[in-house]
């Protein structure tokens, strides 16, 4: 009975966990024109715009808008998920792009963190949107 358990825990485990794979929406036929991008950090944070000025030279008076944001440290005190954050890598934030033309979003990466947001973590969505716009 206790390998049962044991097998059945180590089951739970591994496959309830995050996944590293972010998710993301785009609309391919109006991704081809992106000649530049605005920055929009929403809320502002200093560490977030710092990164991205690093691997872009937005440009202030461009129609589309980048919109980046992120969330460390959410913690989740529902019941219901205490078997989950106990078993597996709950997230406990995220890092998200929005790319806007004229309000219309065409292109959306969003990716569950384990950790605080590094500088890692921006550079691999922002490559992922380089590649998009290519």
């Amino acid at each position: 009975m206790k390998k049962i358990a044991l097998f059945t825990l180590f089951f739970v485990a591994a496959f309830s966990g995050c996944s590293d794979d972010a998710t993301i929406t785009k609309s391919e036929k109006d991704l081809h024109n992106v000649q530049c991008m605005r920055l929009v950090i929403f809320p502002p944070n200093k560490f977030l715009e710092t990164t991205m000025k690093s691997l872009y030279n937005f440009d202030e008076n461009c129609s589309y808008k980048l919109e980046v944001s992120q969330k460390s440290g959410i913690v989740c005190n529902s019941n219901q998920n205490a078997e989950r954050k106990a078993l597996s890598n709950f997230p406990s934030g995220f890092m998200r792009l929005d790319l806007y033309k004229e309000h219309k979003n065409i292109y959306s990466y969003y990716r569950d963190l384990t950790h605080k947001t590094t500088k890692e973590d921006v550079k691999k969505a922002f490559e992922s949107l380089e590649q998009s716009i290519k």
